[in-house]
């Protein structure tokens, strides 16, 4: 599960702050959208049928509310996943290089 993920947050919003804090404490990457100053966010939650934030999209699944069983299956998800390394060559001094 390589989606991006991003949490659409409004500021003093208590569950959006335990989302981002749990995502951090997961080691989970993540994109916020402050649905304060973001009009075309507030359209996009309002699509996926959600009226509170914070909302949380993950490819083609999202919720709404702090969950943190939602955010510990996408850390296990994640966590199971190949980690994508660069490939490494080496140039004809014998220096390593990243492509």
């Amino acid at each position: 599960m390589n989606d991006s993920l991003t949490v659409y947050t409004l500021p003093g919003c208590k569950q959006c702050d335990l989302t981002k804090h749990a995502l951090d404490g997961a080691g989970v990457p993540y994109v916020v959208v402050d649905l304060a100053t973001d009009e075309s966010a507030v359209e996009t939650v309002k699509q996926l049928g959600y009226s509170s934030a914070p909302v949380v999209v993950i490819g083609a699944a999202n919720w709404s509310g702090f969950r943190p069983d939602k955010i510990q299956a996408v850390a296990a998800a994640r966590s199971t996943e190949p980690p994508t390394m660069p490939a490494v060559t080496t140039d004809k001094l014998g220096c390593r290089s990243w492509q």
